[in-house]
């Protein structure tokens, strides 16, 4: 008998964890699942599996192909293996060639050096957050498209109903945010990461020295040129990924405005690494995003009759806002609400600066009922 250990969290099982345990069966006769722990989870991704553990064990012990079910904590599956017998460590394509997680190459250490063999199990396509990403990406292409239509901005979605006048009202007060935060602005440099169409950017660009937008589609972009056209103001725009976006200057500047529910956790994670290589300890960095007023919420590939399309957003509380820029060595300066969204969501800015001491951290204004 061939033991097989395949060790995952398997949170909001899909079919892509399915197809990934039915690969895993093959490569032996009896398929030990390891889930990981709520606790461990909530520290490596900064937020709790949406499943709790005991419920994701009991899915998972539903399935005929799978002959035992147990929990971890430790990422380190050495002592796990040793202690099943096993002779086959099934992963992901991608397992152990990041090294934001070490304890996977241990893993793979321990294996090649006591002879256990590595299956990889290919991801299924169509359900990573690749694709998803992908999904996004023409979800804001269609909506460029619709701009003849959408008076109000192609961007806001279904804030104020798309009634242009409070979009233009919410529009000054968000620039007058900016300013408040950067009352030296004509001596600054400003990146606009994810400028979309121009909402923001553009206003700003009467007030800072130098002005950057970057946004992975193209028909956004071509809609901020045209409004900085109309304005007869200046501004470089790029056309990028914000995760993938690399610059060799610092700016004094940075704007991150609506980008964050359209990234998932390890892609928030890695474009808060990369605000260090195009910032300094001077630099600011400004926040507006959509969040949970609760609980977070995560919409994946859901159809909306208010946009008529399906969307994708990831919409985290307050507090995991804080825990993210925190982690990555920003101190906040100030938060407030800026408008309810819906019942469960509203509309919050950030301002955050690089970390000094932790007791001279400010306390948020975050209040439920004012968000």
């Amino acid at each position: 008998m061939v033991t097989v250990f395949v060790p995952g969290v398997f949170d909001v099982f899909h079919i892509g964890h399915l197809n990934y345990l039915m690969r895993a069966s093959e490569a032996g006769d009896c398929l030990v699942v390891g889930v990981q722990d709520d606790r461990e989870v909530l520290r490596g991704k900064g937020a709790s599996p949406v499943i709790p553990l005991a419920e994701r064990m009991a899915i998972l012990e539903q399935l005929r192909f799978v002959d035992k079910v147990i929990s971890y904590i430790s990422v380190s599956q050495g002592p796990l293996l040793e202690s099943l017998g096993a002779e086959v460590f099934a992963v992901g394509e991608e397992y152990g060639q990041d090294e934001r997680f070490p304890d996977q190459i241990t893993s793979l250490n321990y294996c090649a050096d006591h002879g256990i063999e590595v299956c990889r199990i290919p991801r299924t396509q169509g359900v990573s957050s690749t694709a998803v990403r992908s999904k996004l990406k023409e979800f804001w292409v269609s909506r460029a498209g619709l701009v003849k239509e959408l008076h109000a901005g192609v961007t806001v979605l279904g804030s104020f109903s798309g009634k242009q006048d409070k979009v233009e009202e919410q529009t000054q007060r968000e620039v007058g945010l900016v300013l408040e935060a950067v009352p030296d602005a004509s001596e600054k440099t400003l990146l606009d990461l994810g400028c979309g169409d121009g909402r923001q950017l553009v206003p700003l660009c009467h007030h800072f020295k130098e002005a950057t937008g970057v946004d992975y589609a193209e028909g956004l972009l071509e809609i901020a040129e045209n409004r900085l056209a109309e304005e007869n103001v200046k501004a470089d725009l790029i056309e990028s990924d914000a995760v993938g976006f690399r610059s060799n200057r610092s700016f004094d500047v940075v704007l991150l405005s609506g980008l964050f529910p359209c990234l998932d956790d390890a892609q928030a994670e890695q474009l808060l690494k990369n605000l260090n290589e195009y910032t300094n300890e001077n630099s600011t960095v400004l926040v507006r995003t959509s969040i949970a007023t609760d609980r977070r919420i995560n919409v994946v590939n859901q159809y909306s009759a208010e946009l008529s399309a399906e969307y994708t957003a990831y919409y985290r509380t307050h507090d995991e806002m804080l825990r993210m820029f925190q982690k990555q060595g920003w101190k906040l300066e100030k938060d407030c609400s800026l408008y309810q969204h819906r019942s469960d969501t509203g509309v919050w800015w950030y301002h955050f600066s690089p970390q000094i001491e932790a007791a001279d951290q400010p306390q948020s204004t975050w209040n439920r009922k004012a968000a």
